[in-house]
């Protein structure tokens, strides 16, 4: 392919998924445009990043114009936050919209062979599609950041990176940190770092209750500014991931970007992360508080060994999709 497909950036402010996606179109070299400008071009290809709410307040919606995109233009899809069971109820309704988006296009890939089971278990694709892993971009690590000593009667901070909302574990984290608190005469600190999805405020006043009854401090910081994140991925004590069905994550990936090991509750795309990249992630079964109290007695352990490599990069997933619209 002599050049990259136009690309249709996601119209989500802060969302992963519109950071991935100009990523990815600046490093191919693509043309960005709107809805609107590409149904009135002349036919030619286009590249979309789906998720739900893309171009509309429901999957429902962003999948009919998705849907009308592919019948006026050669359409290939990077499919994100794939439909899974553990979605609960609104799986039912989701997986027909991937699906409709899916049969549109001409072309898919995925960030995660995870991903890739869930799209062929679940919305019957032609095709094998592809897999490209999302990429890690080096952070600047501040000066004077590093593994700091956790005593028992000094403060303990938990950091969990991204947006608030059910199913991303900050009550599991928060239990686990009672659960060291109970060995500790120092405070022991949930950190929150990122702010509370819309529809989702609710969180925070169960959150802040969950943590007064567990003894267990609460800090939500709110949006973090691209220039703040080094700093606040680099003053915690342990970084934790531990979201539920998650089939790819772009916050695990910035806790890497920023030098940091962070514990990740244990599962398939967990693991696959793991041999990626081997050394930038410790995985944690059942027990988080008895992870947590380990990393507060290692904090060496929480930070990358050097050496320790943070491929695929930005360079080598834009590679990939080349090669890739080039087949």
């Amino acid at each position: 392919m002599s050049a990259p497909p136009v690309h249709l950036l996601p119209d989500l402010p802060g969302h992963g998924v519109t950071l991935h996606a100009s990523q990815v179109a600046a490093a191919v070299g693509a043309d960005t445009l709107d809805l609107t400008a590409l149904l009135d071009l002349a036919p030619q290809p286009v590249h979309v990043h789906v998720t739900d709410r893309l171009l509309g307040a429901t999957g429902e919606e962003t999948s009919a114009r998705l849907v009308a995109l592919g019948r006026r233009q050669p359409m290939t899809v990077t499919l994100h936050d794939v439909p899974q069971p553990g979605d609960g109820p609104v799986f039912a309704r989701r997986v027909p919209a991937y699906a409709a988006v899916l049969a549109a296009a001409r072309g898919w890939v995925v960030s995660s062979e995870h991903e890739r089971a869930l799209v062929r278990r679940h919305l019957a694709p032609t095709d094998d599609g592809a897999v490209v892993p999302l990429p890690v971009m080096p952070l600047p690590v501040p000066d004077g950041a590093g593994p700091r000593t956790c005593p028992a009667d000094g403060p303990l901070v938990v950091g969990v990176l991204g947006w608030v909302y059910p199913g991303k574990g900050h009550d599991e984290v928060l239990r686990a940190c009672a659960g060291v608190r109970r060995d500790r005469s120092g405070p022991v600190v949930l950190r929150a770092l990122g702010r509370v999805a819309a529809g989702h405020d609710h969180l925070l006043d169960e959150l802040a209750a969950l943590a007064a009854d567990l003894d267990v401090g609460l800090e939500v910081s709110g949006w973090v500014a691209d220039a703040d994140l080094p700093a606040a991925l680099t003053d915690v004590d342990v970084p934790v991931a531990a979201h539920h069905h998650v089939s790819a994550s772009g916050s695990m990936n910035s806790w890497v970007a920023a030098r940091r090991r962070p514990l990740v509750t244990d599962g398939t795309y967990a693991r696959e992360m793991a041999a990626l990249r081997p050394g930038t992630l410790t995985l944690v079964d059942d027990d988080l508080a008895a992870a947590l109290a380990r990393a507060a007695a290692d904090p060496a352990g929480t930070w990358l060994a050097p050496g320790v490599g943070l491929a695929p990069g930005l360079d080598e997933v834009a590679a990939a999709y080349r090669a890739w619209w080039s087949r």
